[in-house]
């Protein structure tokens, strides 16, 4: 880890990638950032899922796709190795990612987990990052927040960290 800026890790060659609300195109962002720098650079693709209650009921309402509910830890990195289906992985993978981990982590965990995920990004690489809250513990290089033209309220994670934001 590279120092520490205002009591977060700072990490110059990360890009971060956050969104006001869902289905803004941060992972499409994501793709073509790493489309266009892969075969210059080895790039880690990241994408972080913050998991603030694990007792079946979905954040998002309805009946949940079981991410939360699942994590019996207080966090844990997968990597991905299907190029092909149509998860944000498997897209950023496909897009010339040489790795593409997703870490699920407790939000009181959140230090502990970028710790344990970043261990696993090689010296020397860049990371494309899909994460609002990493940029509460992790300082990147640039942090970018995607807003849809037409939302209309943004999620709390995205309030929380958006004075963090350089564009």
């Amino acid at each position: 880890w590279a120092g520490s800026a205002g009591g977060r890790l700072f990490r110059p060659e990360m890009l971060m990638i956050g969104a006001t609300g869902r289905n803004t195109g941060k992972t499409e962002l994501a793709c073509r950032v790493i489309r266009h720098h892969a075969a210059r650079v080895p790039i880690a693709a990241l994408k972080v899922t913050t998991v603030v209650r694990t007792d079946g009921s979905c954040p998002r309402g309805g009946e949940g796709c079981g991410v939360c509910s699942t994590l019996g830890e207080a966090w844990c990195v997968t990597r991905e190795l299907d190029a092909a289906s149509d998860k944000d992985t498997s897209r950023l993978l496909g897009s010339g990612a040489r790795e593409a981990l997703w870490l699920r982590v407790r939000q009181e965990s959140l230090e502990e987990g970028a710790a344990g995920l970043l261990a696993h990004v090689p010296s020397g690489w860049v990371s494309v990052c899909e994460s609002n809250s990493l940029s509460s513990v992790v300082e990147p290089g640039l942090f970018l927040q995607v807003r849809a033209a037409n939302e209309g309220t943004i999620k709390s994670s995205a309030r929380a960290v958006a004075d963090l934001a350089d564009r």
